[in-house]
C-alpha cells in the first residue's frame, strides 16, 4: 500500500493523513507524497502521540509503549462491557481474554478511551507483530479499514500490526488547499498572456514578472550569495492583464530568487496561505526547490553555422546522459555532467562518433524532480520548462549550467550530430509549482475537481488555456534561441492534443524552417486524429515494432514488412518521413530481451540464432524509408535483464562499453548499415514523397523471405536499381528471379558475406546495386 514511502488519505474535502512506512527523520516534511496524490496541502503537522496510538493502535513515549483505543459511539461493540484485552499472536489471541496482563485501564471513561502499557524494550525485541483489541465477550473492534498499518491474516480477519521502525512519528495530518478552483476561471482560461516573463535585465535595474491572475498577493524573495541565505521582501503589483511585476533599481545578475504566493485556502478570501515557489520562467535553478538564478541566457549562435540534414536523412540515436556516461573513459567527476559528454565529444573513441548516428534524441534535460545529484532519474518529471537539469551542472549554484549545456549543443554540432530534446510537457513533477500560482488554469481537472491522470504521473497539462500555451511555446524558443537545440520529440503527444501541436509548428516554423518535430502519439486517454498527417510531425511508430518483432520471431506478416520497406506500413501518412520506425526504446523491454529470456545467455552471449535475428531486424529498419531511431547500446545487444520497465535502474541502464567489444561484429555491421543510410546510396531508400508503385518490384519467396527490387526511375531494369534480398527462415533460400534481371550487373553493398545473387542464407539480409559504369 506504500508508494515511495508513504501513502496519502483523504479525511475530507479539507483535510487528510500522511503515512510514513518508517519514522519521519525530521528531516524534509513529505510534502511529495502529497503532491503525487494530486493535491495541495500546507500545515503538516505530526500526528501527536495519543491522536497516533487511537489510530493506529499503539505510540512510543519515553521507555514505554502505549496500546490505546477510544471506543466509537457508533461501534456495535456491548457499551455494557468494561474489560479490553490486547490480543495478538504473541499472547495467542482470544486466549489473552480474561488474563489481566493483557487488560486496559480506562483512563477516560467519559470519552471511552483505553490504554495498555508494555515495555519498549520487550516490543522491540519481538520487532513485528499483528495485535487487536477484544472485549471480555470475545467482541473484536476493527481497525479503520484505510489504514496502511494494517495486514489480513490468512482467514480474512484484519489485524493492527506494531512494528519497531514505526515508534509513532510516521503520521502527519495536512490540510488541502484548493485555491479559487473554478471562480473567475472562465475569464483567464482562453486568455493569452503577452510579453516577457520571469528575470530581466536593463542598464537602469532589474524586472520580474509573472502571470497569475487569480492568486491574492505575491511576493519577490531576493536572496544575498550569503551562506545563511537572508534575502529582501519586495511587493509585486497587479497589472490588469492578469500579470505581477517588480523593478528595483539595482542589478541582480546572479542573485537567488523565489516568489511568496499568498492564496484563499477554498473560496474563502477570509482563509489563506503562502507558499514559496520558483519562478517558472526562471533560466537556472539551484535544485529542483531551491532557488532560481536571476541570469541572462546569451543567444547561441551556433545554430546559425550548423546545418540540420534533411528529415528524411536523420538516423537518430536515443541516449541518456547519464546513462551513457556511467562507464565512459572519462573523469568520475564528469560522469553526471553535461562537461563529461562535451569532453568526451572531442575524442574520436567517443561511442557516439563511433557508431557514426548523425543525430541524437536526448531524454529529458530541463530541471526534473531529483532530490539530489546521486538520484538515478530518468528526467520525465520536469518542475521546470527553461532551466537546463541542474543535477548535471558542475556547480547548480551560480547557473554556469546554461553554459554547459549549450557548450555540449555546440559540441554536437562540430560532430556533426543533430540535436533533439525530448520534452515533457504534458504533465509535472514534484514540486509542481504551477498548481500554486493557478492550479485549474495549468493543469486538467475532471468535473469533480481533482487532477486527470491520463499521462500515468498525477496530472495532465491543462493544453486548452492561454497559460500553458504560452509557456510551453516560450520554453520551445528559448531551447532553440538560447541552446541551438535542432528538434524536439514531445512525451505522450496526445496528451498536448492535435490543436495545440499544430499551434506550435506555427509558431516555431515561422522563425525556424528546419525545427524538427517529432510526437509520442499516444497516451492513456487514447490517440492522435489522423490529420496529424497534414503536419510536419514525425510520429514514433508502434506498428513498425511490433510487426518486425513478430516477423523476425517467425510469426509475422511478410506483407507488412515489404510495406515497411516501401515506407507504408503507418497508411495513414502523407509523407514516408511521418513515421520514426524503431524497435526499443528507452521505455519497455530492450529489444534483444524480446528475443531471448535472459536464462538463455550462456557466458553473457545470447544464442548465434538470436544474434542473427537482431542484426536482420536492425537491418530492415535502417533500410526502410522513415526516420530510424536505435536505443543506445542497440549496436551491442545492451540487454536490461528481462526487466520492463527500467525508470529508476541505473544500473541496468547504464551503457556497458565492454559488450560493444564483446559484439563487435554486430556493432560494425550497424555501423555499415548506418553509413550506407546517410550516403548518397540511400536516395531511394530516404524518401522526401513516396516512390510511385511502378518503382517497386516484389521477388516472391517461400515463408518469412522475399526480395524487393527499388527502381530509381521506373520497373526497366535497365535504370539503376537497388536489391535487397530477406531471409527470416532456418534454411537457405534460392530466390527465382525476374528473367530480365540478369541484363544489369550488381555487387553487393551489405551482407553477412560475400554471397551469390539469389542466394540467402538463413537469418541474412543481402543488399545490392547496379554497378556504374566506367
Amino acid at each position: 500500500m506504500y508508494n515511495r514511502g508513504g501513502y496519502i488519505h483523504k479525511l475530507s474535502s479539507s483535510s487528510g493523513l500522511v503515512f510514513l512506512e518508517k519514522d519521519w527523520d525530521g528531516e524534509r516534511l513529505p510534502e511529495d507524497l502529497i503532491e503525487e496524490a494530486g493535491l495541495t496541502g500546507h500545515e503538516l503537522k505530526l500526528l501527536e502521540s495519543q491522536s497516533r496510538a487511537q489510530l493506529a493502535g499503539y505510540s512510543k513515549q519515553g521507555n514505554i509503549v502505549t496500546f490505546e483505543f477510544k471506543l466509537d459511539r457508533n461501534s456495535m461493540i456491548n457499551k455494557n462491557c468494561s474489560n479490553f484485552y490486547l490480543a495478538s499472536e504473541i499472547n495467542g489471541w482470544d486466549r489473552a481474554i480474561g488474563n489481566p496482563l493483557w487488560l486496559f485501564k480506562s483512563v477516560d471513561k467519559e470519552n471511552s478511551v483505553f490504554q495498555l502499557k508494555m515495555d519498549w524494550l520487550y516490543a522491540q525485541e519481538i520487532g513485528y507483530f499483528a495485535f487487536k483489541f477484544v472485549s471480555e465477550n470475545s467482541e473484536w473492534i476493527e481497525p479503520k479499514p484505510y489504514l496502511p498499518t494494517i495486514e489480513k491474516n490468512n482467514f480474512g480477519s484484519t489485524n493492527f500490526i506494531f512494528c519497531s521502525k514505526r515508534t509513532g512519528k510516521d503520521i502527519f495530518t495536512f490540510e488541502i488547499v484548493k485555491g479559487p478552483e473554478t471562480q473567475n476561471l472562465n475569464k483567464w482560461h482562453n486568455f493569452s498572456p503577452r510579453g516577457k516573463f520571469g528575470y530581466s535585465q536593463s542598464s537602469t535595474g532589474s524586472s520580474f514578472r509573472v502571470f497569475a491572475p487569480r492568486v491574492q498577493e505575491i511576493s519577490l524573495l531576493l536572496f544575498s550569495n550569503s551562506e545563511n541565505e537572508k534575502y529582501e521582501k519586495y511587493d509585486m503589483s497587479k497589472k490588469e492583464d492578469g500579470c505581477w511585476e517588480t523593478n528595483l533599481p539595482i542589478q541582480c545578475e546572479g542573485l537567488g530568487y523565489k516568489y511568496l504566493v499568498k492564496n484563499i485556502v477554498a473560496n474563502d478570501v477570509s482563509k489563506t496561505f503562502s507558499k514559496e515557489i520558483i519562478d517558472p520562467y526562471a533560466r537556472a535553478l539551484t535544485s529542483r526547490d531551491g532557488k532560481g538564478i536571476a541570469i541572462s541566457v546569451q543567444e547561441n549562435y551556433s545554430k546559425k553555422k550548423f546545418i540540420t540534414p534533411p528529415v528524411e536523412k536523420l538516423v537518430i540515436l536515443e541516449t541518456h546522459i547519464r546513462d551513457l556516461l556511467a562507464n565512459a573513459p572519462i573523469p568520475k567527476d564528469l560522469k553526471n555532467q553535461f562537461n563529461g559528454l562535451t569532453e568526451w565529444l572531442k575524442s574520436d573513441d567517443c561511442y557516439l562518433k563511433k557508431l557514426g548516428v548523425n543525430t541524437v534524441e536526448l531524454q529529458p534535460v530541463l530541471e526534473f524532480d531529483a532530490k539530489n545529484k546521486e538520484e538515478y532519474h530518468w528526467g520525465y518529471m520536469p518542475v521546470n520548462l527553461f532551466s537546463p537539469a541542474s543535477v548535471y551542472g558542475s556547480n547548480p549554484e551560480d547557473g554556469s549550467v546554461t553554459l554547459e549545456f549549450q557548450k555540449l549543443v555546440n559540441a554536437f554540432h562540430d560532430a556533426g550530430i543533430t540535436v533533439i530534446i525530448d520534452v515533457v510537457y504534458n504533465h509535472f513533477g514534484v514540486p509542481n509549482h504551477l498548481t500554486i500560482l493557478d492550479r485549474e488554469l495549468y493543469l486538467s481537472t475532471d468535473e469533480n475537481g481533482k487532477l486527470t491522470n491520463h499521462s500515468g504521473c498525477g496530472n495532465d497539462i491543462n493544453s486548452n488555456s492561454g497559460a500553458s500555451k504560452k509557456i510551453i511555446i516560450d520554453s520551445l524558443k528559448s531551447l532553440i534561441q538560447n541552446y541551438s537545440v535542432d528538434g524536439f520529440r514531445f512525451d505522450l503527444g496526445e496528451l498536448l492534443g492535435i490543436d495545440l501541436l499544430q499551434e506550435i509548428e506555427d509558431e516555431l516554423v515561422k522563425e525556424f524552417p528546419n525545427i524538427i518535430l517529432i510526437a509520442e502519439p499516444w497516451s492513456f486517454r487514447g490517440r492522435l486524429p489522423e490529420r496529424i498527417n497534414q503536419t510536419k510531425y514525425s510520429l514514433w511508430s508502434d506498428l513498425c515494432r511490433e510487426e518486425l518483432f513478430k516477423f523476425i520471431s517467425g510469426n509475422g506478416n511478410k506483407n507488412a514488412i515489404l510495406d515497411l520497406l516501401m515506407g507504408k506500413l503507418d497508411s495513414q501518412n502523407l509523407f514516408p518521413w511521418q513515421s520514426v520506425n524503431y524497435l526499443e526504446s528507452h521505455d519497455d523491454y530492450a529489444f534483444i530481451d524480446r528475443l531471448c529470456s535472459p536464462k538463455d545467455w550462456q557466458n553473457g552471449t545470447p544464442p548465434m540464432h538470436t544474434i542473427k535475428k537482431a542484426k536482420l531486424a536492425i537491418a530492415i529498419l535502417l533500410l526502410s524509408p522513415g526516420i530510424p531511431m536505435l536505443a543506445s547500446g542497440q549496436d551491442f545487444l545492451k540487454s536490461k535483464k528481462g526487466v520492463r520497465n527500467t525508470y529508476q535502474r541505473g544500473d541496468l541502464n547504464a551503457l556497458d562499453y565492454s559488450s560493444l567489444d564483446k559484439f563487435q561484429c554486430v556493432h560494425e555491421w550497424v555501423k555499415k548499415l548506418i553509413s550506407f543510410r546517410i550516403s548518397e546510396d540511400a536516395k531511394m531508400i530516404c524518401l522526401k514523397n513516396y516512390l510511385p508503385e511502378d518503382h517497386y518490384e516484389v521477388i516472391d519467396g517461400p515463408s518469412n523471405s522475399f526480395g524487393l527490387i527499388i527502381h530509381e526511375c521506373k520497373r526497366t531494369l535497365k535504370d539503376e536499381s537497388i536489391v535487397i534480398f530477406v531471409n527470416a527462415n532456418d534454411n537457405e533460400i534460392n530466390f527465382e528471379l525476374p528473367a530480365k534481371i540478369n541484363d544489369n550487373e550488381y555487387e553487393e553493398i551489405l551482407g553477412d558475406k560475400i554471397s551469390i545473387f539469389g542466394l540467402a542464407q538463413p537469418m541474412e539480409i543481402q543488399l545490392w546495386k547496379t554497378k556504374k559504369s566506367l
